[in-house]
């Protein structure tokens, strides 16, 4: 039986979520918690491997066991178990042709920037820039992400790992919320290692006068991997949403 399951979580306190050898990691959380259910051991396959920090709106994940249990009480059982800061959405016995990771159609992240006075109440959950910033020129650099592009200047995958670095950017915007929050919403065929905070690092240079237009097409035009390039804070960072 192959099930499959909608968490969220606050990556604060995990190493990522994929299991590492220097802390704890989502993963290991929730494959024990399983194991404790099922008594067997369960490895899950995650749709996507956030990094140290960031959280997840609606992280996906699959795994396989003999038993068969009601999705409605394996859910509760779960979220009994787990700690505070993760908490799962959904439960769903799903077919085994399903899988977390490869059948994605599409990726939606968040990232969160919190300008003007410092708000303690967003610690860890959004990056502060104390920087005054040029929202109309930022605006502009969005659109020259859209469509279809050579990313590898925007991310840190060695092309031995993944030698096609073209992805495709469906849709990409940036909404001002009260108090001066400003949050970033990017849709996409798929996603490269720090590709979405080097994006937005990159849009906080242009808004502070740090990079031009120009310097920002050519990135595009002329992927180059060698330049060291911003890597912002993970902590604005949020995966929004998995289509399948």
């Amino acid at each position: 039986m192959r099930y499959k399951i909608v968490m969220a979580y606050k990556g604060n306190n995990y190493v990522g979520f994929q299991r590492q050898k220097n802390g704890l990691a989502v993963q290991e959380v929730i494959e024990d918690r399983l194991q404790i259910i099922f008594n067997e051991d369960i490895r899950i396959v995650m749709a996507s491997r956030t990094d140290s920090g960031v959280h997840a709106l609606y992280q996906v994940v699959h795994f396989d066991s003999v038993k068969l249990l009601d999705p409605f009480k394996l859910k509760a059982s779960l979220n009994g178990l787990l700690p505070k800061d993760i908490h799962v959405l959904e439960v769903s016995q799903v077919s085994n042709d399903f899988h977390a990771r490869y059948s994605v159609k599409t990726k939606t992240y968040i990232y969160k920037i919190k300008t003007g006075e410092y708000d303690v109440f967003l610690n860890g959950l959004a990056y502060y820039c104390p920087y005054p910033l040029n929202l109309e020129i930022i605006a502009e650099g969005i659109k020259l992400f859209k469509g279809r592009h050579d990313f590898a200047s925007f991310n840190t995958s060695p092309y031995d790992l993944y030698p096609d670095q073209v992805r495709e950017i469906y849709n990409f915007t940036m909404t001002e919320k009260e108090g001066g929050l400003l949050v970033f919403e990017i849709k996409g065929s798929g996603f490269l290692r720090h590709m979405v905070r080097m994006i937005i690092g990159t849009l906080v240079d242009l808004g502070r006068g740090k990079k031009s237009l120009d310097e920002v097409k050519m990135m595009l035009e002329k992927p180059n991997k060698s330049k060291h390039r911003y890597n912002i804070d993970p902590n604005g960072l949020y995966l929004k949403m998995i289509e399948y």
